[in-house]
């Protein structure tokens, strides 16, 4: 689902976030992503909107994005890109059943009752939730299920020009809940709930049946992190980044490991807290029927941080897993080691370039 789109040739996927831009171009091999290049850059680029991962400098958003492709050799100009989800109005919408052809009026007249600007400020797209199959069965479902999502324009306007001073052409423009669904859950039935802990923010996804239908954030990310090492080992922010990187790549004999799992809990405590609170959110709607979330993948950097994943796992009492985005591109066998190190950062990315393929 993107807020418009045309098909692309080649698959550009790029995740302007507010630790860096990061960037994988795809291409189509049998109807599989294969890896053609990469890249990426740790420079700050959001402001503290967290609506918008965009810096007010467009033109310098613009000029970084264009070095990391010249610099990653990249042949693909047409790009997919990601709103952030603070950014991305979101809501699973109730209708009466009514024929397919009545459907984008009706949806368009339901929205302007609940998206929280003037309609004609905001970019919408829809995706019809019920089968296709109980629109014209006379036993059917009485009401069907429809997933809005709605951007504004003016930010869309704004990825526009930073695409378009980066001599890239933007085809589609979609959520991030989409790209990390498409990268890590795939065609999973299950329940799922993604945590991308990002740097200066941690989004969370509940995904059923491969629909995002509850999307919520907390303003805690890597950034949050780096300052709890850095204030419990005395150190400044700046080494207490650097033994954070250091912890993800190799823990062992590293002297801060010790400490490290006390200092993680106290740090995401906040999110554990959304977690729970996002689940029973989850639970009371009726679009639940009764299932519940049974594990929960996590992505972003922090999630390569020794002893992470067993915080969440005991605090929620599920399965808390990393999730790998390559799990689903083809790849040379020797950059394994090296996309298992990033890969938690690109789910987005690997995503967004994943969705004309997939």
């Amino acid at each position: 689902m993107g807020f418009f789109s045309r098909k692309p040739e080649n698959y550009l996927g790029v995740d302007i976030g507010a630790g860096g831009i990061k960037v994988v171009e795809l291409r189509s091999d049998k109807h599989r992503a294969r890896l053609s290049t990469y890249g990426f850059a740790d420079v700050v680029t959001a402001t503290e909107n967290p609506a918008s991962n965009l810096s007010g400098d467009l033109g310098e958003t613009s000029a970084i994005l264009r070095e990391i492709h010249a610099r990653a050799h990249g042949e693909a100009t047409r790009a997919v890109a990601s709103l952030p989800i603070a950014a991305v109005f979101s809501s699973i919408i109730s209708l009466p059943r009514m024929g397919k052809k009545e459907l984008p009026a009706a949806v368009a007249w339901e929205a302007k009752k609940i998206v929280p600007l003037p309609i004609e400020d905001m970019i919408l797209d829809w995706k019809l939730l019920t089968p296709e199959s109980e629109l014209t069965k006379k036993d059917g479902a009485s009401t069907i299920r429809v997933l809005l999502t709605g951007a504004a324009k003016s930010l869309v306007g704004q990825y526009l020009t930073v695409f378009k001073q980066a001599k890239l052409e933007l085809v589609s423009l979609e959520t991030e809940a989409f790209a990390l669904i498409r990268s890590l859950v795939g065609d999973d039935p299950s329940v799922v709930l993604i945590l991308d802990i990002g740097a200066a923010r941690t989004s969370m996804v509940v995904v059923d049946d491969g629909v995002p239908v509850l999307s919520r954030g907390v303003d805690v990310g890597g950034n949050h992190i780096t300052a709890a090492i850095a204030n419990a080992l005395g150190t400044s922010a700046d080494d207490a980044e650097q033994v954070k990187l250091d912890l993800a790549v190799a823990a062992i004999g590293n002297p801060a490991a010790a400490a490290l799992p006390a200092i993680l809990a106290n740090a995401v405590a906040p999110v554990v807290q959304e977690v729970r609170y996002g689940m029973n959110l989850y639970l009371s709607q009726e679009s639940a029927r009764g299932r519940v979330v049974e594990k929960i993948i996590l992505a972003g950097g922090s999630a390569l941080l020794p002893g992470i994943t067993e915080i969440f796992a005991q605090a929620l009492d599920l399965r808390v897993f990393v999730g790998d985005p390559w799990a689903r591109v083809i790849y040379p066998v020797d950059l394994r080691p090296t996309l298992d190190a990033i890969g938690p950062r690109f789910a987005v990315s690997v995503g967004l370039a994943m969705r004309e393929i997939h």
